[in-house]
């Protein structure tokens, strides 16, 4: 078979589709090709998708070998979240050292999250314009400088400065990490996306482990001991990590000015209800097991089951999305997610560990799918994608905890949390609405003739 680059214009229709393995961007890249693969009749074949043919390489097209950015951006994120998660544990601290009161423990929070957050759609607009490997490496550096100085902090408001600071990294590195995982694998991104979200679970869960026993021995002094983690990780993405080649400014035009597509929204109904029920039952898991009558150790327990269990499920839903439509998979996650929420409610101590797990399991596997599915929609702006999909969705979702907290102190917190199982149902009806919106699509842009068995089925295939 001939390369792309030896094609003649009478052999384009034939060989072009079979020239370069599943996942080569060089049809991207030669204009002749891209054209005979819109009019060769190979319309919807699944080699085809729709990575291959938005021309987001951005500096991180397919190289031999393995890419550095798949094992430093999760180490990244893991590094992140251990100093995000270990707050946790420095909160008695800074009560005791401070003397804060609940109500100011709860708004200096809401300030650190609000920080981690509420930016991320601007970084996220700036990673897509100018390149996301200098806004991670400055994101976690960020992250690690202020969470390291925080326990030296003298007084209240330099901790406020801290907390409002420090999280600006975090802000900064989710979206431009994750853009760019997606872009290291553009034919698995799905898998790109689950490989970054995993490295941050794990940080989230070894960071109050590893924050109570510095902490709990050496006092607040000892936050620069962290410092290393954050300095090291981001020397290593400094130095194997390839730079991004800059945009042409034309396209760095073309990119600010493309819209964001109406679509997005269905997917952002998706994320919100996940984050709905995730973050609730986070929040009010322990409480609701102890007051009927559950130990603290049990309730740790199924916290922590969860918790754990969402690492596998986000690998899986990533490897299961890249081989089968996407929407399939996040239509599997919500509808096992409410018996297993159910189940966690209302069944006994015997149970609770297994129903708890389940859960986690099975409400993580569509986490990486929305994210690689928004970025599909959004193919010259993955960052912004990831924010829309991954922060901001999770932020409006949070709110949804403050209705079921209120809803709870009128019909009581379990009634109240079981209310939440029926929230899954909206995800569906909002992933099936994009579905038929994007054959619908897809179907209009068809060629003429193309039959309709042979339409793709609104981005059901990896990109």
């Amino acid at each position: 078979m001939p390369d792309c680059k030896s094609c003649t214009k009478s052999q384009i229709a034939v060989y072009c589709h079979r020239c370069c393995p599943p996942g080569c961007m060089r049809l991207t890249r030669h204009q002749r090709c891209r054209r005979a693969v819109m009019t060769s009749g190979s319309y919807g074949r699944k080699r085809m998708t729709s990575s291959m043919l938005s021309g987001n390489d951005n500096g991180s097209s397919p190289r031999d070998g393995l890419d550095p950015a798949l094992f430093l951006y999760p180490l990244a994120h893991l590094a992140v979240e251990v100093y995000n998660s270990m707050l946790s544990v420095m909160w008695p601290l800074f009560v005791s050292r401070f003397g804060l009161a609940f109500g100011a423990l709860g708004l200096l929070t809401m300030i650190f999250r609000g920080s981690m957050t509420l930016p991320q759609i601007g970084f996220a607009a700036l990673a897509d314009k100018y390149g996301s490997r200098l806004m991670a490496v400055a994101g976690l550096l960020c992250m690690a400088i202020g969470m390291s100085l925080a326990g030296l902090a003298p007084s209240l408001v330099v901790l406020v400065v801290i907390l409002i600071l420090a999280p600006l990294g975090s802000s900064a590195f989710h979206p431009a990490g994750t853009a760019h995982m997606s872009r290291a694998m553009p034919h698995r991104r799905a898998t790109a996306v689950a490989l970054f979200m995993v490295g941050g679970t794990v940080g989230m869960s070894l960071g109050p482990l590893i924050g109570a026993q510095v902490y709990g021995r050496l006092g607040l002094a000892a936050s620069p001991v962290f410092l290393p983690l954050g300095l090291g990780v981001a020397l290593l993405m400094f130095l194997f990590i390839r730079a991004d080649r800059p945009r042409p400014r034309r396209r760095q035009m073309a990119v600010a000015d493309d819209p964001i597509p109406p679509t997005i929204g269905f997917l952002m109904v998706v994320a919100i209800m996940q984050a709905w029920v995730e973050t609730g039952l986070q929040s009010y898991l322990t409480v609701f097991l102890t007051g009927r009558g559950e130990s603290l150790v049990a309730a740790s327990q199924a916290l922590f089951a969860y918790s754990a269990s969402a690492a596998g499920g986000i690998v899986l839903g990533g490897a299961l999305s890249d081989r089968v439509p996407r929407w399939r998979v996040i239509v599997l996650s919500l509808l096992l997610c409410m018996p297993f929420y159910a189940g966690t409610l209302t069944l006994g101590a015997r149970w609770l560990l297994l129903a708890s797990a389940g859960l986690g399991f099975v409400s993580s596997l569509s986490q990486p799918v929305v994210v690689a599915y928004g970025q599909e929609l959004m193919p010259n702006r993955t960052g912004l994608a990831s924010a829309l999909t991954m922060g901001m969705s999770w932020v409006i979702g949070s709110v949804g905890v403050v209705l079921t907290g209120l809803l709870a102190d009128r019909i009581g917190l379990q009634p109240a949390l079981l209310l939440n199982t029926g929230l899954p149902i909206v995800g569906i009806a909002s992933i099936l609405s994009l579905r038929r919106v994007s054959r619908r699509k897809a179907a209009a842009k068809a060629p003429a003739g193309t039959p309709a068995w042979s339409v793709p089925d609104g981005f059901e295939q990896s990109s």
